[in-house]
């Protein structure tokens, strides 16, 4: 996970002094908690779910939002009315859902407004870029092999994102989220180290910086948010989960993402955790946690690492021992592993159980030092979930904390929460600052 933002001032981010509007535009969503408070007497947090909320489970009646909210319908009414002003939700035609009485519930949604986004997944291996409603609807997609050079990758990435913007040529680009495979700077602008792909210090945001026509000849240059790839996929995972909430919360969570690595989000009390000052510190890299002395090197510089053990990468050199893979000299990829077990090979089945019992280990200790209980697991490991559960399971019951704690573990998404991870961290920053913007009209 990323280094967290500044506490300097009341944005945590240096913005040029007269330039309010822009630095607005470019907080960060866990520093738009005061623009966010109250639109009419409500708590930001309430703010904030309620429109995210809307987002996930729209159209949703006021009422079924005051349900889920535990919030009187009033307060409801009174929270959406600069919202509906502003135009960024919309009161939907009433649905006919068969035969009822009386006249059914009208629906709040968001708005389609002229504004898109693009999404930025670079992966280890692939990279996708992909443009966006504000509801999520999808309106194009390209991937392709991620170069080893930054510099190449970002020419390539900015030329996807150049095809999806020209192909949208009635809309206008609002701003463009990335999520990397590593931490971010405090500002979320740069890639300060991924290990896998060795690369340092790279200036994401700098690479993909444009301008957007505003009207009257004037240019507004388009915000470009970099954010670590677990921290987007815990945001993606939550909307998810908020969807199907009959509360309107998400309990405490945390989301370990395995694939060429592993990867951390945390979500408490229903916000991505970033962490706490510009001090160097890495909070959520479990990853990069000893778990076997002087065990096998790790990208990272450090021996043992949990990831060396658990990632889907680490399947094929546990398939292999300590032989090299024979064969065509390219290694056993996880899916070819995971049909291999499904095929009824007991050395494939032997090799998923390993890193199940793994992942079970890191996990306890996640568990043990977080205090948060409910673990969701994304990535390619999914796809051998059937797998590794149990003896994940067993490894986490084993422990101290399986013996004393309630704990749950869940599977999660094997695809998909890379590009929508980046989608979801640059549309919610765009509905922070529309209903702070909104709120003098209320």
């Amino acid at each position: 996970m990323p280094i967290i933002g500044s506490t300097q001032g009341s944005s945590g981010a240096n913005f040029p002094e007269g330039e309010t509007e822009s630095a607005l535009q470019l907080a960060l969503p866990s520093q738009n908690a005061q623009a966010l408070k109250s639109i009419s007497g409500a708590s930001d947090g309430t703010t904030r779910t309620m429109l995210r909320m809307v987002r996930a489970a729209q159209p949703i009646s006021r009422a079924d939002l005051a349900r889920r909210l535990e919030v009187h319908r009033s307060t409801i009414t009174e929270m959406v009315k600069p919202l509906l002003a502003s135009g960024l939700l919309r009161e939907a035609e009433p649905e006919r859902r068969g035969a009822r009485v009386g006249r059914p519930p009208i629906g709040l949604s968001l708005r389609e407004e002229s504004a898109f986004f693009i999404g930025v997944n670079i992966g280890v291996r692939r990279c996708q870029v992909g443009a966006a409603l504000v509801s999520g609807q999808m309106l194009g997609e390209e991937s392709f092999d991620t170069p080893s050079d930054p510099d190449e990758a970002l020419v390539q990435v900015r030329a996807s994102v150049e095809r999806l913007r020209a192909s949208a040529p009635e809309r206008t680009l609002s701003a463009i989220g990335v999520s990397v495979p590593g931490p971010t700077d405090a500002e979320r602008t740069e890639l300060l180290f991924a290990p896998h792909l060795g690369w340092r210090d790279v200036a994401v945001a700098k690479a993909l910086r444009m301008l957007e026509p505003a009207g009257a000849g004037t240019l507004n240059e388009v915000p470009v948010i970099v954010e670590n790839d677990a921290t987007a996929a815990a945001m993606y995972e939550r909307g998810k989960r908020l969807r199907n909430s009959l509360h309107g919360e998400v309990s405490d969570f945390v989301l370990v993402r395995a694939g060429t690595g592993i990867g951390v989000g945390l979500v408490i009390g229903g916000e991505v955790y970033r962490g706490t000052g510009t001090d160097g510190c890495l909070p959520g890299e479990f990853g990069h946690m000893t778990i076997v002395a002087g065990g096998k090197s790790c990208v990272c510089g450090n021996r043992g690492c949990w990831e060396r053990y658990a990632s889907a990468a680490s399947a094929a050199s546990l398939y292999a021992g300590e032989r090299r893979h024979s064969g065509n000299g390219n290694p056993l990829r996880f899916v070819d592993i995971v049909a291999r077990a499904e095929a009824g090979e007991r050395r494939a089945k032997v090799t998923l159980e390993r890193i199940g019992d793994y992942l079970g280990i890191g996990i306890s200790n996640i568990i043990s030092g977080l205090g948060i209980g409910h673990i969701i697991l994304s990535g390619r490991i999914v796809f051998g979930w059937k797998f590794i559960e149990h003896s994940l399971r067993e490894a986490v019951t084993r422990s101290m904390v399986g013996r004393l704690s309630n704990w749950s573990i869940e599977s999660g998404e094997p695809t998909g929460a890379g590009l929508g991870g980046a989608l979801e961290v640059v549309i919610e920053q765009h509905l922070a600052t529309i209903v702070a913007q909104s709120r003098p009209a209320a």
